[in-house]
């Protein structure tokens, strides 16, 4: 028998409901939690009496020891926990009263970003700046003259026949298109090596307002930067920690849902 189109579900009344529901749960989750355990502890109370009470609270009563060894604990266990956890920050410029987002102090923190993380790659791989063949920085928002990737160049003087990209304007896939338009050129230059440098600069887009959907872009970025290596010289293979086997990218912009999700 030939089946009926399916349903709609996107702009399903009972899916929109459902959402309602979980958003109410997730934003009061804290709340709804306490409430039935402080009203079985209430109901309990009043069932007790007064001798009863009292030899609850006796049964409370811990001695200084107790107390200052259970504290140290607690504090100890607590202070080695956010120590272990990663760290983030904000850039310089957020942190002035009232904040100055300029173009040179968002260069500043390219420049801070970029350079450390150069810097840890060449560190760890051993590889010199006269290496690099293939050059590929990518970002969004943030797109100053010169580029960023002819920053690069000028602080690690690259050399002058150096294949160099800045691609800018393609938010969160820049990453991917990076990683495929590196494969491409090294499938063409044998005995290559391409460094992908991938970073967001957030000190002149970070929103000052009261706006809580604008707000989320601030809870989201902060500062960092990652640069990769990757080569088609043999003579990396027995070292390399990964193999790009396949990649596979699909365009969705053509949908104009797609294309206003980020807009700016």
């Amino acid at each position: 028998m030939p089946q009926g189109p399916m349903p709609e579900f996107s702009t399903s009344v009972k899916l929109k409901y459902v959402k309602l529901g979980y958003q109410y749960l997730v934003n009061h989750f804290l709340s709804l939690l306490l409430i039935p355990i402080m009203a079985i502890i209430t109901v309990e109370l009043l069932q007790m009496g007064p001798e009863e009470i009292l030899n609850v609270w006796k049964s409370l009563h811990f001695d200084l020891a107790q107390v200052l060894c259970s504290s140290f604990v607690v504090i100890f266990i607590s202070t080695v926990y956010f120590m272990s956890k990663p760290q983030t920050c904000l850039p310089p410029a957020i942190h002035y009263i009232p904040p100055t987002p300029t173009m040179d102090e968002a260069r500043s923190e390219a420049q801070m970003v970029i350079f450390s993380a150069m810097d840890d790659l060449f560190k760890k791989t051993g590889i010199m700046p006269k290496d690099i063949d293939i050059l590929i920085v990518n970002f969004s928002l943030f797109s100053p003259t010169p580029s960023l990737s002819a920053m690069v160049i000028n602080k690690y003087k690259l050399r002058s026949n150096i294949k160099s990209f800045n691609l800018s304007g393609i938010g969160c896939n820049a990453g991917l298109i990076s990683v495929e338009l590196a494969r491409d050129l090294l499938q063409v230059h044998p005995n290559s090596n391409a460094i992908i440098i991938s970073t967001e600069i957030i000190t002149p887009n970070h929103y000052k307002g009261n706006g809580r959907a604008i707000m989320l872009p601030n809870c989201l970025f902060r500062m960092g930067s990652v640069a990769i290596l990757m080569s088609n010289r043999r003579s990396d293979r027995w070292r390399a920690k990964y193999k790009l086997s396949h990649l596979v990218r699909t365009h969705c912009v053509a949908d104009d849902k797609s294309y206003y999700c980020v807009y700016d």
